[in-house]
């Protein structure tokens, strides 16, 4: 018994030494854990340095970059909230219906481009993809806390409006004319002849039929400039608003020389919208192929934008553009510029200098012209409604020189003083432009009472009037 206990307790402090032991060794180990800890962070903020400096190279090289392409946007980010930046600080911000250059793709979430306008810098944009997931991120919080807690999502609210947005294509506002003329045809089958119960149960007969509505893409694509539209001052094909444009094209050859491109456009671009080229076999669109076919007009809006691509200004003369909202609905986003005539007497007067053939159609270019005034000012870009011809086009002018510079920030950084230079010649041969143009009008407007009035002295109401044509024109 004795030799047993004295086993028991030899073996017992030889258990008792080797967890000693044991726990020396374990005590060691978390040293060297932490050494292995600081090695692999210093490892992770060595190959995040390299992965900045290089997103840094890449957008000095972007900078001198041309544009590859160019979009509208359809949402607001604020790049300051977004802590997924390659550099932080470089995210660009943008609001609703604005425009960005995108010169080059960095990876799946991220391009690399500017904010056109004036002063904005170069930086990185969030890709669809990358919006998409953090929207897809806005919604999840969205959901778990439906109590009204404060969102601090790099997108705006306006993601999730763009779910419950009416239908606004072209097409939806076709097909919805097209049924509206269908229940004016058949009576029968208006709602209010359906029964009591089928109203309940499907809130009238548009819900009945209501389809799920294609969400808004974050980005449009658009011409890398946008094109120049002149509408009015009444309709196009008519010898005032015709001669009045002319002038306002010469006008902008000669000031921004070696920079714009006036291209004439036959076709009706009007028809270039979406949902009308993706669906080319609705009925409403057979019934306008026999005045512009759907190839025709892709071919034009192909050459508007390959035309954007050299980065100079365009200006369309469109034949059949004479109301802004023609244009609302297209991928083009172009600078609408209306002609404005405060007076309809004064426009009246001027379709009748024109002779018989134009007076044949004065009640047309007159209803044209209210129609045209009753438009939302919103609509238009610019509003030249100045008395002087020279006055109107320095507006226009200053307007696209603005532009110019929002479009073209590294022309303007690489030698200043030789743009300034060469607006201030623009504008020294815009002034001869200007009188050439006044008086030629001048000739053309006042011909008829000239020739009627040679024999006798002008009397002071054929005086005013002729003056009135000139602060018009």
């Amino acid at each position: 018994m004795i030799k047993q206990s004295v086993k028991q307790e030899s073996s017992f402090s030889e258990s008792s030494s080797n967890s000693f032991k044991r726990q020396g060794s374990l005590g060691s180990y978390p040293s060297q854990h932490s050494d292995t800890d600081v090695s692999y962070d210093e490892e992770k903020t060595l190959k995040v340095e390299v992965e900045k400096e290089a997103a840094l190279e890449k957008l000095r090289k972007a900078e001198f970059q041309g544009v590859a392409f160019a979009v509208r946007t359809n949402v607001t980010y604020k790049g300051k909230d977004d802590d997924d930046v390659p550099i932080p600080g470089t995210a660009v911000s943008f609001d609703v219906k604005e425009f960005l250059h995108i010169k080059e793709k960095y990876d799946e979430k991220w391009w690399i481009g500017r904010l056109v306008k004036d002063g904005c810098g170069i930086g990185f944009i969030p890709s669809p993809a990358k919006l998409e997931s953090i929207r897809q991120m806005q919604e999840t919080k969205f959901y778990k806390n439906k109590s009204g807690g404060t969102s601090t999502s790099s997108i705006d609210g306006n993601t999730f409006s763009r779910r419950s947005t009416p239908p606004s294509s072209y097409a939806g506002d076709e097909q919805e004319e097209e049924e509206q003329e269908s229940n004016s045809l058949n009576p029968k089958m208006s709602s209010s002849s359906l029964p009591s119960s089928a109203v309940k149960e499907g809130g009238g007969r548009r819900k009945a039929f209501f389809k799920k509505q294609e969400p808004i893409p974050f980005y449009d694509v658009v011409p890398s400039m946008r094109p120049v539209v002149l509408i009015g001052p009444s309709l196009k094909g008519y010898e005032v608003t015709d001669m009045m444009q002319k002038a306002i094209f010469d006008y902008l050859k000669h000031r921004f020389e070696g920079r714009v491109s006036i291209l004439r456009v036959s076709a009706d671009i009007s028809l270039g919208k979406r949902s009308v080229l993706n669906n080319p076999t609705r009925r409403v669109v057979e019934k306008s192929i026999a005045r512009s076919s759907l190839a025709e007009v892709q071919r034009e809006i192909d050459r508007i934008f390959d035309s954007a691509r050299s980065m100079r200004l365009i200006v369309l003369d469109a034949d059949t553009i004479n109301y802004p909202g023609q244009l609302a609905k297209t991928c083009l986003a172009p600078i609408v510029v209306c002609i404005k005539i405060s007076s309809q007497k004064v426009l009246q007067r001027l379709i009748r200098t024109r002779g018989k053939s134009q007076m044949k159609h004065l009640t047309v270019q007159m209803v044209a012209a209210e129609k045209l005034a009753a438009c939302n000012q919103e609509l238009f870009d610019v509003i030249l409604d100045e008395n002087k011809l020279e006055d109107a086009c320095e507006h226009l002018g200053d307007y696209l020189d603005t532009y110019w510079h929002a479009t073209h920030p590294e022309n303007t950084r690489a030698n200043p003083m030789s743009s300034l230079s060469k607006t201030a010649s623009n504008s020294t041969s815009g002034s001869h432009l200007q009188l050439n143009v006044i008086s030629s009008l001048k000739r053309n407007l006042s011909f008829r009472s000239s020739r009627r009035n040679r024999s006798r002295s002008p009397s002071p109401s054929n005086h005013q009037i002729s003056q009135q044509n000139l602060n018009l024109v």
